[in-house]
């Protein structure tokens, strides 16, 4: 044996004690003479001999009456592999989670010692920690499971994993979901889009910073090792945009200050990439990303620079959204060095514009209409305009709802398949302003005809249909997008997807209701097969459903809660306090209600902010923990959360309902008290 590969078993032997020490009583210790050593011997010894598997270890926690199992991936890119090798050998027979999002890795704890190994050992290898019931077959039925995938694996022969999708209906769905707040649903999209191959790896990059900047992870997302590389390669301008965006986050507080001399040295210690982004259009940008190259451009002097953005800005008289200090010290420059004239100088062409685009005629693609059309019909002039974000600067698509609607029913399945990759495009445009409901359930029967029901798609969905029904559709109308919501339901709803079916039925009871029955034969079919497996429904979902079923007066019998054996109930939870964070104010009150009935210990403090603020700043480093939906989130104010959190327990929501935000509260709470 080489000196390597002895380093090598010397590291896997440390690891184990490492693993097997404090906090770890299923083996303590390694002892050759512990009783039980037997049933936790096959995983020891899979990973000694370094088997072609994913690492499977048990662990029964010391200070508490709890068995997990955890699953570490072979490589940092197997998470999707590893996750429906998991669901494919103990599924939901002997763990439970969310179909809708599939099996998701954990974030692990640096201040557990067992935890603490596993990173250590591991790295940044995807790791799931499996929970199953307290007796003894639960955890036997769990392990053997886990021993069957981990021989089964290490024996078969060699092969490539393969996605059955396309590469691009997984950008489609991946843009979508972003643009619908599925957080967990796009992070799974993504790792399948890594899986597939077809995507290089500045392109992933690419779309690994548009996550981060929808979260608000503006700290991560500057600490990217790829940041560097991705900027020079000139990327789109929506990924220049989120880059600035994270900047903004770090220059915000010093801004709201009025502290000019600060802001400028927060931007010299963040922004060391902003200087090659000066060169980019403002047309669509938003004022956070304006704000940080009009600054960039008054610290470095670059008159040129300054010219070109504060005529963008003039053009569409958008100055009033900009920090008055930053503008007028911006415009104060300009003037000087201009030697007192403001009058627009002749400017090059920005250097945005690629070569090919100006040399490959296009057809206009300047509104909604035009851009459906050239998306329908292939063309890269719709392409571009959904890469680049080109609709970000047009009137909403409620301004020509008919037109759109009408075009979407017109096309030809080809066509119809095509167009559903602006899909994400259009529900950010809408936001929570004024809806265009006709296009909005246009594109639901769009998704009912082409079964899109996959991670993603579900939230997309919800959000379409909100946008539907805040448009106060005729009595009709809503008939037949309740009808259509229902049709396929067998094919979607579970206990495992119970909070995307509970976030269906509110929209039910907050939206206006012009048809009483068609209300409440949806909300029947939607939560009657909850109640058939009601035993499956965790403590806050089963509690939404029973209060969902009273409010709209369908009689079901419910359990007063959910019987869970690994879990404590939420009233045992201790005193913390959680902020939660979303658009929609009717949300946050409906989650802040259940989680005070369900955790009175629990203080719920509620931000829907659009920029930061001090009160913002105050919640954000008060709160023991944080639950963000993401869905048209403001990034100048989930910046401000991530800048001025104090936690470490951060959720997001997986969609932007009433039960998806309370799922995501309920979760991170828990995790927050099992380490604390």
């Amino acid at each position: 044996m080489t000196q390597p590969q002895e380093k090598t078993r010397e590291a896997v032997e440390t690891f184990l004690e490492r693993f097997f020490g404090p906090g770890n009583g299923i083996w303590p210790g390694l002892s050759p003479d512990f009783r039980y050593k037997d049933r936790t011997l096959p995983f020891v010894e899979a990973l000694r001999r370094g088997d072609d598997a994913p690492v499977v270890l048990p662990r029964a926690y010391t200070d508490r009456d709890r068995f997990v199992m955890y699953v570490i991936a072979r490589d940092v890119s197997d998470r999707a592999k590893t996750a429906e090798l998991i669901r494919a050998f103990a599924g939901p027979t002997y763990i439970a989670y969310d179909e809708q999002v599939g099996i998701q890795p954990v974030w692990l704890d640096p201040d557990d010692p067992v935890e603490l190994a596993i990173l250590n050992f591991f790295g940044q290898r995807p790791t799931f920690r499996l929970d199953t019931g307290r007796t003894l077959d639960h955890k036997l039925n769990l392990a053997n499971a886990l021993q069957l995938m981990q021989r089964t694996e290490a024996r078969r022969p060699p092969r490539l994993w393969r996605v059955a999708k396309p590469v691009g209906r997984l950008l489609a769905e991946f843009e979508a979901s972003l643009s619908a707040g599925a957080e967990a649903a796009s992070g799974v999209v993504l790792d399948h889009l890594a899986a597939t191959g077809g995507v290089t790896a500045f392109n992933l990059a690419n779309l690994r910073i548009k996550r981060l900047d929808r979260l608000g992870r503006s700290e991560e997302l500057l600490d990217s090792p790829d940041l560097a590389d991705v900027i020079r390669q000139n990327p789109p301008v929506p990924v220049k945009e989120a880059i600035l965006n994270a900047v903004y986050a770090a220059l915000e507080e010093p801004l709201a200050d009025s502290d000019l001399p600060t802001a400028r040295q927060r931007l010299e210690e963040r922004g060391r990439f902003v200087p090659d982004l000066l060169d980019i259009d403002a047309t669509s940008l938003s004022a956070q990303a304006i704000t940080v190259l009009l600054l960039a451009a008054s610290v470095l002097e670059d008159v040129p620079a300054l010219r070109q953005l504060i005529e963008a800005v003039q053009a569409d008289d958008r100055s009033g959204e900009l920090p008055q200090l930053v503008w007028d010290d911006a415009v104060q420059q300009l003037h000087q060095a201009d030697g007192g004239s403001l009058l627009p100088a002749e400017s090059e062409p920005s250097a945005e514009t690629d070569a090919s685009e100006s040399t490959e005629p296009q057809a206009s693609v300047d509104s909604w209409p035009s851009l459906l059309a050239a998306v329908a019909e292939g063309s890269s002039g719709g392409e571009l305009a959904l890469k680049n974000r080109t609709w970000a600067s047009w009137p909403s698509p409620a301004a020509d709802d008919a037109v759109l609607a009408a075009y979407l029913d017109s096309l030809e399945n080809q066509a119809a398949d095509e167009v559903w990759t602006a899909v994400g495009a259009f529900i950010d445009a809408v936001g929570y302003e004024t809806p265009a409901g006709l296009t909005a359930h246009a594109f639901i029967r769009n998704a009912v005809t082409f079964d899109r029901f996959g991670p993603g798609d579900l939230a997309v969905l919800q959000a379409l249909t909100e946008i539907a029904l805040r448009a106060a559709p005729s009595t009709q109308t809503y008939a037949d997008i309740l009808e259509e919501i229902g049709a396929e339901r067998s094919r979607w709803i579970s206990p495992e997807r119970a909070p995307i079916a509970l976030d269906f039925v509110d929209l039910l009871f907050l939206a206006a209701c012009p048809d009483s029955d068609a209300r409440s034969n949806l909300a029947y079919n939607l939560l009657e097969p909850l109640w058939r497996h009601q035993g499956r429904l965790n403590e806050a979902d089963l509690s939404f459903a029973k209060r969902l079923s009273e409010e709209l007066g369908v009689n079901f019998t419910w359990q007063t809660r959910a019987g869970s054996e690994q879990e404590a109930t939420l009233a045992d939870l201790p005193p913390m306090s959680v902020l939660l964070y979303s658009l929609d104010k009717a949300v946050l009150a409906r989650c802040t209600e259940e989680i005070e009935q369900l955790a009175p210990a629990v203080k719920v403090l509620t931000a829907s902010d659009h920029v930061g603020s001090p009160q913002l700043r105050q919640k954000a480093r008060s709160a023991n923990v944080i639950v963000v939906a993401t869905r048209c989130a403001k990034h100048a104010a989930t910046g401000f959360i991530d800048q001025n959190k104090t936690t470490k327990y951060v959720g997001y929501a997986n969609g932007s309902g009433s039960a998806s935000l309370l799922r995501a509260a309920v979760d991170t709470l828990r995790m927050a008290a099992a380490t604390s």
